[in-house]
């Protein structure tokens, strides 16, 4: 029973570790193990402030072992529950090596909670083998905290059924408030991996309870574009598993599929641009929507209107005049910010695009392609990594300056530090730029100052600045080919190097990409997998899908697939959608916010693949 597993990431993280240091610091002189089923998710310790771990810090420097190692344990403590991660590393370091067995089982564990918290899993779950955590016969409640701490290890190392295999492992010890809990947490897990390899690890489960999540996870994700169909699969796979926990309380997603159904709209309105500059996206949207529609055997009545051709509102009323129950569209942001404005709406709107000024509206859905959706994932991966220093290199122009501040915006707020930034025009040569950003010339100037001084000439090798932990590049990929090489060639090719979207088009040759060799961007599915059947096909009808409009093409696949969805996704707000624009979340706003794909250019060619997430290792 030693394996067992997971708080939930977020909502769980904090009263997880709670329960961790109740545990450890009650057992001198708690040692009975009975009760655990309703005491493991009740123990709380009263929240103390900055002062407390000052007090605690403070009155341990004229304190004797082993009492100065307990306050400097407990001081620790209470910095990760405020998630100070950095506090409590500092703190940690100050703990002498404890000769008793409880507090070196205690340093053990906070290493393993700030190993957690600071996207370190492969250090957390080394330290979880460790023996000390494992000299003494392990309780129920032992079982439980281990089993909670390798669960959240392994989902921050993305080893998603490791995880929801140890939440099913420990979801007995747990009462029925907390289990009902964990069992969200376990199907939330599983919908992470794709739909084969569900299918495949449902055939191999050693346990029939894991076999029933695995199952129920595959034919949801399997189905998860066509409602009435998963909503039948879900029938059958009740009768087929009626005695298992999730057929006796189905996660919440899935416990309001049936009203999903029931409420579909029978007729939708499109309204996108088909004429003016926006046109080609706007048509592109279209076809792929139809496209969709047909995939699916969808019964839905579509109307297009061109939302150039009156003013948005009327052209809105009107299209519900004439029988609309939902619009998707329009597309053009000013648009969607004078819809905003409007209350109330005559039918919910799938907006296509954000307001300029982040409002919302109770029946306004914003679904869009916003770079800065981007921006922030890049900061997001690059801090999980545990690099701090960013030099940023992004274009003199108002869409660089916008989308450079809402990556530093992100970044700072994160606690991390721009060191460097290089805005540039469009140019042919770049050594100047970066020559200047790296400190070469400055090297190069120094050299030339001692050569002169002593009167001798001597090989040199200039020197570039050192406090770089990567680059930030924002760019197309025509700009990307010339800094890139660049960088390399100034001696940074030891330098991360992150992007956007912006810099891959799935049509460039491997010959054109080979100047991006090494920089690490995220893009959406649709261009960096081609395995859905709606996908090929519309590559093959629409071959501008598979080049300068893929985006559009798999932002109207996705807005099909989204609107029977909205009031689940409204209701129920954990739950993902995995679209062709990336895994999609509804945040209290109305905003459908996106998570896109990981890449790397490798030898001019583009390998998808999850980033790592452990500061222990380099990729």
């Amino acid at each position: 029973m030693l394996n067992k597993l997971l708080e939930n990431r977020n909502t769980l993280m904090l009263p997880g570790l709670l329960i961790v240091l109740s545990i450890v610091l009650s057992s001198c002189t708690s040692p009975s193990t009975d009760g655990v089923k309703s005491k493991a998710n009740t123990q709380t310790i009263a929240p103390l402030d900055e002062a407390n771990i000052q007090s605690l810090l403070s009155t341990a420097e004229f304190a004797a072992q082993p009492k100065a190692n307990e306050l400097r344990l407990t001081a620790a403590k209470l910095a990760l529950e405020g998630a100070n991660v950095e506090q409590a590393r500092n703190i940690l370091l100050l703990v002498e090596a404890p000769s008793d067995r409880q507090n070196l089982r205690l340093l053990t564990l906070l290493k393993i909670e700030l190993a957690i918290q600071t996207q370190d899993p492969n250090k957390a779950l080394l330290l979880l083998q460790s023996p000390k955590l494992q000299t003494e016969p392990l309780t129920q409640q032992d079982q439980l905290l281990i089993g909670q701490l390798r669960a959240r290890a392994f989902y921050s190392a993305r080893s998603y059924l490791a995880s929801a295999r140890e939440r099913v492992f420990y979801d007995d010890l747990l009462d029925n408030a907390a289990q009902q809990t964990n069992r969200e947490a376990i199907f939330n897990t599983l919908m992470e991996l794709p739909a084969r390899t569900l299918s495949q690890q449902a055939s191999k489960a050693v346990t029939s309870e894991l076999r029933g999540w695995l199952s129920l996870a595959a034919m949801t994700k399997q189905y998860q574009n066509d409602p009435i169909r998963q909503l039948q699969e879900l029938t059958r796979w009740q009768q087929a598993w009626s005695a298992h926990p999730a057929a006796l309380a189905l996660p919440s997603s899935l416990s309001s599929l049936s009203e999903v159904v029931n409420n579909q709209p029978k007729a939708i309105a499109l309204v996108l641009p088909l004429n003016g500059g926006l046109a080609n996206y706007g048509r592109a949207i279209r076809d792929a929507i139809i496209a969709t529609r047909f995939e699916t055997n969808s019964q839905i009545k579509i109307k297009v209107y061109d939302s150039t051709s009156e003013e948005i509102m009327s052209l809105i009323n009107k299209a519900v005049q004439e029988g609309a129950e939902l619009i998707i569209g329009p597309l053009e942001r000013q648009k969607v910010s004078q819809i905003a404005t409007i209350s109330p709406l005559p039918a919910p709107i799938l907006a296509l695009n954000r307001t300029d000024d982040a409002s919302s509206n109770t029946n306004l859905y914003q679904f869009g392609l916003a770079p800065e959706d981007e921006m922030v994932q890049v900061a997001d991966q690059v801090f999980k990594e545990g690099k701090k220093n960013a030099l940023a290199i992004y274009p003199d122009s108002q869409w660089g300056d916008r989308n450079f501040e809402a990556f530093r915006n992100r970044w700072i707020s994160l606690g991390g530090n721009i060191i460097g930034t290089a805005p540039y025009e469009q140019q042919r040569d770049y050594s100047t730029l970066i020559k200047s950003i790296l400190d070469i010339d400055n090297s190069e100037k120094r050299a030339a100052d001692l050569r002169r001084i002593l009167g001798q000439r001597f090989e040199f090798t200039p020197r570039r600045r050192q406090d770089i932990d990567f680059v930030f590049l924002l760019g197309n990929q025509a700009q990307a080919r010339g800094i890139n090489p660049t960088l390399a060639f100034f001696y940074a090719d030891d330098i991360p190097v992150y992007s956007t979207s912006h810099i891959y088009a799935a049509s460039d040759t491997r010959i054109e990409s080979i100047d991006l060799n090494r920089i690490r961007f995220c893009d959406i599915p649709w261009k960096l997998t081609s395995n859905e059947p709606i996908q090929l096909a519309i590559n093959t009808q629409w071959p501008a899908s598979a080049s300068q409009l893929a985006p559009f093409y798999a932002l109207g696949v996705d807005a099909f697939r989204l609107y029977p969805r909205l009031n689940q996704l409204s209701q129920h707000p954990e739950t993902k959608i995995y679209g062709s624009t990336g895994v999609l979340q509804l945040n209290p706003r109305n905003v459908l916010v996106r998570k896109l794909m990981w890449a790397q250019f490798t030898d001019g060619e583009v390998v998808a693949s999850p980033m790592v997430t452990s500061t222990s290792s380099d990729t």
